[in-house]
C-alpha cells in the first residue's frame, strides 16, 4: 500500500481488494487537489490519468482491467466482464451506459464507481466469489439500488445475501445534507418519515441520512448488520481530506469506491 489516504474494509485479503480513496497523493492542482479520478469534472486529463494511475499501484489492478458505470443517478446495474474491462477508462470503450452500478464474477475485473458526496457502497460474497458497487445519491437510494444490486447477485451468481459483506464508503451525512420539500416527499414514501430531521426555523427544509436508508433496505435484503461497514466519514465536513460537490459548489474532484477479484487456485 502507498502512503495515500484510504479507508479499506475489513474484508479485503488476497482474494478480494476493496476501498475508498481520499483526495491526498496524487497530481491534481487548484480545486482538483490532488488525487482527482474524474476525466469529465475540468480537470487536466493526463494528471487524471496519472492519478488513477496511483489507485491501480495501490493493488486494485491496471486500469486496462476497470470497469467504470456512467453513473446517470439510476438505479440499474450492469454486469460486467472479462469484454467489459477498460470501459470508461480508455478511449475506445465508453463506460457501462445508462448504469450506477455494476457486478462480476471474473477474477482480474476491477469495479469503479465515481462520488463527491454520494454514496459509494462496496458488495463481497465470498462464498460465491462475486462482487459488485453502487453509486447511490438521494435517486438512487430511494430507487432502492441497493437492493437491485443483491438481487443481480442472487440471480447471477446465487449469492446469498447473509453471506454478503458490505462496506459504505465517505459521502455526505445527515449533518451537512439538506433536502427539500419534493425530495423529502420520496423519501417518505419509500422509507417514512423517521429518516428525515426538520431544520429548526426552515420551513420545508430537512436533514437527511442517505447511509441509514442504505443500511435498511441492506438489512431488509437479509444482510447481517454485523457485516455492514460504514466509513462514517462525511466529504462535507472533510473537504480537507475528501471532495464534496455540494460544499465547493460542484467546483471540485472526484474520488472513488474501488472493488477487484483476484485469481485463486
Amino acid at each position: 500500500m502507498n502512503s495515500n489516504v484510504w479507508v479499506i474494509p475489513e474484508w479485503s485479503d488476497d482474494l478480494v481488494r476493496g476501498g475508498f480513496s481520499f483526495r491526498q497523493g496524487g497530481f491534481s492542482e487548484g480545486p482538483y487537489e490532488t488525487l482527482n479520478l474524474g476525466a469529465k469534472v475540468g480537470d487536466d486529463i493526463e494528471k487524471v490519468r496519472m492519478n488513477r494511475e496511483v489507485v491501480a499501484t495501490a493493488g486494485f489492478g491496471p486500469q486496462t482491467e476497470w470497469v467504470m458505470a456512467q453513473q446517470v443517478h439510476g438505479h440499474n446495474v450492469g454486469v460486467v466482464g472479462r469484454r467489459e474491462r477498460g470501459a470508461g477508462v480508455t478511449l475506445e470503450m465508453p463506460p457501462i451506459q445508462d448504469c450506477d452500478a455494476l457486478v462480476t464474477n471474473e477474477p482480474e475485473t476491477t469495479l469503479v464507481i465515481l462520488t463527491a458526496d454520494c454514496v459509494p457502497v462496496l458488495f463481497y460474497d465470498p462464498v460465491h466469489r462475486a462482487i459488485g458497487a453502487a453509486h447511490s445519491g438521494w435517486r438512487g437510494t430511494t430507487q432502492h439500488i441497493v437492493q437491485q444490486v443483491i438481487l443481480h447477485m442472487q440471480f447471477l451468481y446465487m449469492t446469498e445475501a447473509r453471506d454478503l459483506r458490505v462496506a459504505i464508503g465517505p459521502s455526505i451525512h445527515r449533518c451537512c445534507y439538506e433536502v427539500d420539500e419534493p425530495v423529502a416527499d420520496i423519501v417518505r414514501n419509500e422509507f417514512g418519515e423517521n429518516y428525515l430531521v426538520s431544520r429548526f426555523q426552515k420551513p420545508g427544509k430537512y436533514l437527511l441520512g442517505l447511509q441509514d436508508c442504505i443500511k435498511r433496505d441492506l438489512i431488509q435484503m437479509g444482510v447481517s448488520p454485523a457485516n455492514i461497514e460504514d466509513a462514517g466519514l462525511c466529504t462535507s465536513c472533510h473537504t480537507d481530506l475528501l471532495f464534496s460537490h455540494r460544499k465547493e459548489q460542484g467546483k471540485t474532484g472526484r474520488e472513488c469506491g474501488i472493488i477487484r477479484l483476484n485469481h485463486f487456485e
